[in-house]
């Protein structure tokens, strides 16, 4: 009890600190009055509208390339099932990858894919998706020091990845130390190893297989999205140029990483419109089409992915009681 309590409180209080960021924080930082900013998103046109929802859905088709070529054989119907499966238990807990890894394992293991067929496509997928978000949030950390007064105005710790990688490593190392030390050690680290050199082969082969797809979708989603936040702004009437919208979307990227709330809700909404009045638009227009472009890059994705979530769980339950 007393290991999990922390946690608990962190997921308890992450909702009422994005709310405070969103409420209060934003409009005092970047001076966009909450009125201005609702009266802006209400004016978005029904074909505007509609037009982003396009590009929306356009990225997420050009992502499924990198999950079909990490998988051979899964179709684009279940890798959106994936995705957005994956992304709805994401975007609603602190540190919420993990559980939807975990919804995206027991998935395909329903539709018969092997254990090391999963440990590769997860293992390539994720890479594909790190890299790109790595060079995207390399960007943001260079606005970020290029721009004093963005960097003011957010408290971020983007060193936190770092250690927690040079952390995973640390124990890793001392697990297999400690592990070797015993016959018994020494047999489940054989296993291990055996299972790294299986899904480290089964992924390679996709990755020579499926380069030209994972290259078309790892570099065709993010500028979708880029353009989704440019067209988000320009239906508010932020007059920004392509250029800001570019580097909005790095510090974008960037925040995201930040795991004190889901998705770095309120972290993220305030330093990208920082950024945006940093460059000279109306904090108003410019928090109106940020909060337009997070509606569809996290807050759809909760109910979307929940109702496929729910539909898979009802036909694996309902495939189960029929086989019993």
């Amino acid at each position: 009890m007393t290991r999990r309590g922390p946690r608990w409180v962190i997921a308890a209080l992450a909702l009422p600190a994005a709310l405070v960021l969103l409420a209060i924080v934003l409009p005092k930082v970047t001076g966009a009055a909450w009125d201005d900013t609702t009266d802006q998103i209400a004016g978005v046109s029904p074909s505007q509208f509609w037009s982003l929802v396009g590009v929306w859905a356009g990225g997420l088709w050009l992502h499924t390339f990198v999950l079909r070529a990490s998988l051979p054989g899964l179709g684009t119907r279940r890798a959106l099932a994936l995705n957005l499966g994956g992304s709805s238990v994401s975007n609603v807990l602190p540190l919420g990858g993990a559980v939807g890894v975990g919804l995206n394992y027991a998935m395909l293991r329903s539709w018969g894919y092997t254990r090391t067929q999963i440990s590769s496509f997860t293992a390539l997928s994720n890479l594909v998706v790190a890299v790109v978000k790595a060079l995207i949030a390399i960007a943001g950390l260079v606005a970020l020091a290029t721009m004093p007064s963005v960097a003011a105005g957010v408290s971020l710790r983007p060193l936190r990845v770092g250690e927690i990688v040079l952390t995973s490593i640390a124990v890793a190392v001392i697990a297999s130390v400690l592990a070797g030390r015993s016959r018994w050690g020494r047999r489940q680290t054989n296993v291990v190893m055996t299972a790294a050199r299986q899904t480290v082969a089964t992924g390679a082969d996709a990755l020579r297989r499926g380069w030209h797809l994972i290259t078309v979708g790892g570099v065709g989603y993010p500028a979708l999205q880029a353009l989704l936040l440019w067209l988000c702004l320009t239906s508010v009437d932020a007059h920004v140029t392509p250029v800001a919208a570019l580097v909005t979307y790095a510090v974008e990227r960037l925040l995201t990483l930040v795991p004190l709330t889901p998705g770095g809700v309120g972290f993220v909404e305030t330093a990208a419109t920082a950024t945006l009045v940093a460059f000279g638009a109306d904090p108003a227009s410019a928090a109106a089409g940020v909060i337009l472009f997070r509606v569809f890059s996290f807050l759809v994705e909760i109910p979307v992915g929940g109702v496929i979530a729910m539909v898979w769980l009802a036909r694996r339950r309902h495939s189960v009681a029929s086989t019993a």
